[in-house]
């Protein structure tokens, strides 16, 4: 019998195998540690990543996160193996095929979205990506996927609304040049009568002295006088609709208007037997506004108050300069006006009193063309009213930039 130890050739061919042999366990070790390696990399992608991936290799799913699995509503058994671009919307298959193989090359940075179908065949939107990679020494294709379902759904959302807000702004647009040109053709056809009245009124007015025809004719051209006043406000609201409405402003004398309106308001607080107060400037103080449009401001405020204060009451107006804005202030102690009220007051066709519904007299425009005038001068108007206590409305005119005027006020009471 012949034995390894008398054939040294086999003996150093047996320890070289098992040389051989101990490095292959040892490769084979070292793999095996780095496909433990790999699959608790895998088992914390699967578990923990916050947008969906997957890989696949020969276009089918050899991996799935979980976030990928809850958004195609899917098992990990259900999904592994399944052509990935059968879930895909029949629709998008051709572009997303083209664009994941740009991705693929190269040629295309920017993620693509498309539609997936759920396993409950509803569409889900998604943004995708794509590398190449290589899985178990495969060449292999690794996807990122972001539901954006809910951003799609909701700009689809957006998009209506602003279609249907599109709809209506253009409705609205066609009903306001509606009624700005009735607006217009009624002016026209109300100016068109009333201006032989007013010439005929102020002819009576100079011609006339004996009393009682000279009442008469005092009241045929106050009548015509507030008709036309009238008929401008309505006309002025109508341009400010359309944004026609404009204001010429230049430097003016603040105390020189407000003095003027105190002394052209006067004769109606005496004829109402109302107390006058106004506490104004003294001195010049320059400003940048339209002073015909100022002064019509402040008269409709100033005969508001007077036409809704009792006999026997007090109004004031008082101006002040605050944070470079003439703060112009008209203080009545009527009735107030009830705090649903105050909300629509400055709309037009709106009355302030005791009721908005009070039957006075007027077209409820003056406030609103109150409200415009002072917007276009770049000012604000407000109101503070309580019922039983009166009301102050109050409206600010800025002051040109680079104005120091220092204004010295006088208190006249009458």
């Amino acid at each position: 019998m012949t034995t390894i130890k008398n054939q040294p050739g086999s003996r150093q061919q047996l320890l070289e195998e098992i040389k051989s042999l101990r490095k292959r366990i040892a490769e084979l070790e070292g793999k095996e540690h780095v496909y433990k390696q790999t699959d608790e990399l895998l088992a914390i992608l699967r578990m923990n990543s916050p947008i969906g991936l997957f890989i696949s290799q020969n276009k089918k799913f050899v991996f799935v996160s979980n976030e990928f699995l809850k958004i195609m509503g899917y098992t990990n058994e259900e999904l592994l193996g399944t052509q990935s671009l059968y879930h895909v919307h029949p629709d998008d298959r051709k572009m997303v095929r083209e664009k994941a193989i740009k991705m693929l090359k190269g040629e295309k940075t920017s993620p693509y979205q498309y539609r997936l179908i759920g396993k409950d065949g509803q569409v889900r939107w998604v943004l995708e990506g794509v590398v190449s990679v290589q899985f178990n020494g495969k060449r292999a294709s690794l996807g990122h996927t972001m539901n954006i379902t809910d951003r799609i759904q909701a700009e689809a959302r957006l998009h209506k609304l602003l279609e249907k807000e599109k709809r209506l702004r253009h409705n609205l647009e066609k009903e306001v040049n509606k009624r700005v040109e009735y607006t217009r053709v009624l002016v026209h056809e109300l100016k068109t009568p009333l201006t032989p009245v007013l010439f005929s009124s102020e002819l009576l007015l100079s011609e006339i002295h004996d009393e009682p025809l000279a009442s008469v004719a005092r009241n045929i051209h106050h009548g015509a006088i507030n008709l036309e006043n009238r008929i401008d406000e309505l006309l002025d609201i109508a341009r400010g609709e359309i944004g026609l409405l404009k204001i010429k402003p230049k430097m003016m004398d603040a105390h020189q208007v407000l003095t003027s309106v105190a002394r052209y308001i006067q004769p109606l607080m005496d004829r109402n037997k109302q107390t006058f107060i106004y506490d104004i400037l003294d001195s010049p103080l320059y400003i940048w506004a339209d002073e015909e449009r100022l002064q019509q401001i402040m008269l409709n405020l100033l005969v508001n108050a007077s036409k809704f204060s009792p006999e026997g009451s007090t109004i004031m107006l008082k101006c002040k300069l605050e944070d470079k804005h003439l703060i112009i202030s008209v203080i009545d102690n009527g009735p107030g006006i009830p705090k649903i009220d105050q909300k629509r007051i400055f709309k037009p066709y709106q009355r302030y009193g005791a009721s908005i519904n009070e039957c006075m007299s007027g077209l409820g425009l003056g406030l609103s063309l109150c409200k415009n005038l002072v917007e276009l001068h770049g000012g604000k108007i407000w109101l503070d009213s309580k019922r039983g206590k009166g009301t102050t409305f109050a409206f600010s005119i800025p002051l040109k930039p680079g104005n120091e005027n220092k204004p010295v006020k006088r208190t006249k009471a009458a």
